[in-house]
């Protein structure tokens, strides 16, 4: 009696254990969140758990709360009747191993506008399972480009500027291994959606120092960099400019000064040269008249 009691309940702990049903299985999506490229292409993987043959299987990825299809893999091909215009020519089915449950959605030329949740969609002719996941879209801008420009007596202003970025790029300046906290940073969103940012310093020191301009995208762990080596040979001197001005000043004056001279030099000879022939005609006057009859003679001889 007591062996066919413990049979029976042996019976039932065996009935109680968790046994694999058949035609179950879970839907396992990208681990982590997908980071794709602008411009660029990326590869969402999908595979079944335990590995399960989905050749049979209608396969589909949608984007977002509308459920805009993507993508739709059904009777062993793609079936692309119902897919979303903004996919249409963009999208790659990833098949290899998808007798062991595996595939993957290959989207070409990635838009800002991917970005956002996913669902991949499995089901079979007597279950359905998905799984979902995030992407971000990132754009890692160009090489920083920085321009020297004279701002101030004994200062020069440091612009840095690069294009490209998103979501909305982080800016450090580091001079002689030194963070600096006061520089301005303008960040624009162009037309297409990227960012584009313009950032400066002010550097006012007549010493060699080296200046690091950084700019990252805070989900790529790249960092781009431009440098300059600022020297005292860059910097505006005011002396030799003071020493021009007054040498020009002293020529104009002296320029000024020798026309003067001249024009008053000319009106003196002009002047001295009439006196002197006023003096002559007057000088001659006593010689004209000598050996003739002055106008008073006559009268006097008539009188008598």
């Amino acid at each position: 009696m007591e062996c066919l009691f413990l049979q029976d309940w042996s019976f039932v702990l065996l009935l109680l254990l968790p046994w694999p049903v058949s035609g179950k299985f879970t839907v396992i999506g990208p681990p982590q969140p997908v980071i794709a490229m602008v411009g660029e292409e990326a590869i969402f993987p999908c595979h079944l758990s335990p590995q399960i043959n989905a050749q049979d299987m209608n396969v589909m990825w949608f984007y977002g709360e509308s459920s805009e299809l993507v993508h739709h893999y059904k009777y062993r091909q793609d079936y692309l009747k119902h897919q979303h215009q903004d996919y249409k020519g963009r999208t790659e089915f990833l098949r290899d191993e998808i007798s062991t449950g595996s595939v993957a959605l290959k989207l070409r030329h990635i838009r800002l506008s991917d970005e956002g949740k996913y669902r991949c969609f499995f089901e079979s002719s007597s279950a359905y399972e998905e799984a979902e996941y995030q992407v971000y879209v990132a754009g890692k801008g160009s090489v920083p480009h920085i321009d020297i420009v004279s701002d101030e007596n004994k200062s020069l202003r440091l612009i840095c500027t690069s294009t490209g970025w998103y979501p909305k790029p982080e800016v450090q300046w580091i001079k002689n291994q030194e963070k600096l906290l006061s520089q301005d940073i303008t960040i624009e969103k162009k037309e297409n959606g990227l960012f584009s940012v313009e950032t400066s310093i002010t550097v006012s020191t007549n010493s060699t120092v080296n200046v690091f301009c950084f700019i990252w995208n805070p989900l790529l762990r790249q960092k781009f960099e431009a440098s300059v080596s600022v020297s005292d040979d860059l910097f505006p001197h005011n002396t030799p400019w003071i020493w021009v001005w007054i040498a020009t000043m002293v020529l104009f004056s002296t320029v000024i000064s020798v026309i003067i001279f001249v024009t008053w030099k000319l009106k003196k000879v002009k002047v001295s040269g009439s006196l002197s022939a006023c003096l002559s005609v007057c000088l001659s006057l006593p010689l004209h008249w000598e050996g003739k009859e002055k106008p008073g003679d006559t009268e006097n001889r008539i009188i008598k």
